[in-house]
């Protein structure tokens, strides 16, 4: 079913789109839908030249996620096919997505015009008794209005908000994510600052996901470093207040070959010694984000979901005796910043300026209070600034 006002293309469920710009609304919007029967599009290209899909979410509600794995197993978006696919849920008002067309021309018979492969959207329903509504944007884009190579979502104001899907205060992250957000840098600006919307605004972790199996757990066999597998992991920025504060002095030559022929030998310290301390004391370990010191408000935790800014400062509030941070481009846990307390900013002129977005696959967490998302605002700093 299509309907043409004023030039602009309005589409529900079993349309073919094949214009510049289309809505796709839930049907009969603006009233609240509750079929149970899948509600799909296909889109096609306008012309050669398009690129790339902008989907701009002006309202959006379906089925939430798992609350406590973050999959979307019931209601879901899904745009594309196969691994290339974009799948989300729940809340989602004021989102855009840019997505890559397929350029595959389908098989044709003969005498037909050849024609690129369709894009099929899919609003699944699988929720009963779900109140669902939706009014999508659909913008094809040529590849001078394309977003950066592998940028899911692209920001070009000076300022604005950056949010994970699903962000809300009832919300939860969604599991199976792995993308950037990337904002354009403009002209008269040389970096750019994130802070968090409010002190609730960040909500990864916290520590303590556990993985169906372990890598760290194999390389631990073959090189026994540490005692503590979580110092293996990919670590971050945030709170964790579990952690003991401990420091290990430098072991001789021989201690350390012997450590490595018999593991058992000084299992007394929480962790062995690395070849990184001998360059660093207690004060600076602190100061640069390192080590078992999180009851302080420093160091950094494992983080199996986080997002990564590439950076060169971070600012948080601390004591007099360390002051400023020196930024960890990986954030997870109850802050942005590594400090347990306090407003905290991130400064980096590192282009392209980007957050990376890296949720792993559904990981049971029991309380979705503490896996709300991330919600940072963005501003570019002028470069006489």
């Amino acid at each position: 079913m299509i309907k043409i006002t004023w030039k602009i293309f309005e589409v529900t469920c079993g349309a073919i789109v094949q214009n510049n710009l289309t809505y796709f609304m839930s049907p009969g919007f603006p009233e609240l839908w509750t079929g149970d029967t899948d509600c799909t599009i296909n889109i096609e290209q306008s012309h050669a030249g398009i690129m790339q899909l902008r989907i701009d979410f002006i309202h959006f509600t379906i089925g939430q996620p798992n609350r406590t794995t973050g999959e979307c197993d019931e209601d879901a978006m899904i745009l594309g096919e196969g691994e290339g696919n974009f799948t989300l849920c729940g809340q989602n008002h004021a989102q855009h997505i840019y997505y890559t067309l397929p350029t595959v021309s389908e098989t044709r018979e003969a005498g037909e015009l050849p024609s690129t492969k369709s894009t099929p959207l899919v609003i699944r329903m699988r929720g009963t008794d779900m109140p669902r509504l939706w009014l999508l944007r659909l913008a094809q884009m040529p590849l001078a209005q394309s977003s950066p190579h592998n940028c899911l979502q692209y920001y070009i104001n000076d300022n604005g908000t950056i949010r994970t899907f699903n962000f809300a205060s009832n919300g939860r992250h969604l599991a199976s994510q792995e993308y950037r957000a990337c904002v354009r840098r403009n002209v008269g600006f040389c970096s750019i600052r994130y802070t968090q919307c409010d002190n609730r605004s960040f909500r990864i972790g916290p520590r303590g996901d556990t993985p169906v199996e372990s890598v760290t757990e194999q390389m631990e066999e073959m090189m026994p470093v540490s005692e503590d597998p979580s110092q293996d992991e990919e670590e971050g920025s945030g709170s964790d207040p579990q952690i003991m504060d401990t420091s290990t002095p430098q072991p001789g030559i021989f201690s350390r070959i012997w450590s490595y022929i018999w593991p058992s030998w000084g299992q007394r310290s929480m962790w062995k010694w690395s070849p990184y301390l001998q360059h660093y004391n207690e004060v600076k370990l602190k100061y640069y984000g390192y080590g078992n010191y999180i009851n302080n408000g420093f160091g950094r935790l494992s983080c199996t979901d986080r997002v990564t800014i590439p950076c060169e400062n971070e600012y948080f509030v601390s004591s007099q005796m360390f002051g400023p941070g020196v930024c960890d481009p990986h954030h997870c846990g109850s802050s942005l910043c590594s400090s347990s307390s306090g407003e905290c900013h991130i400064d980096t002129s590192i282009t392209p300026y980007a957050v990376s977005v890296h949720f792993g696959p559904p990981t049971v967490k029991p309380n979705p209070e503490d896996n709300i998302g991330m919600c940072l605002r963005y501003t570019q700093i002028p470069c006489n600034s």
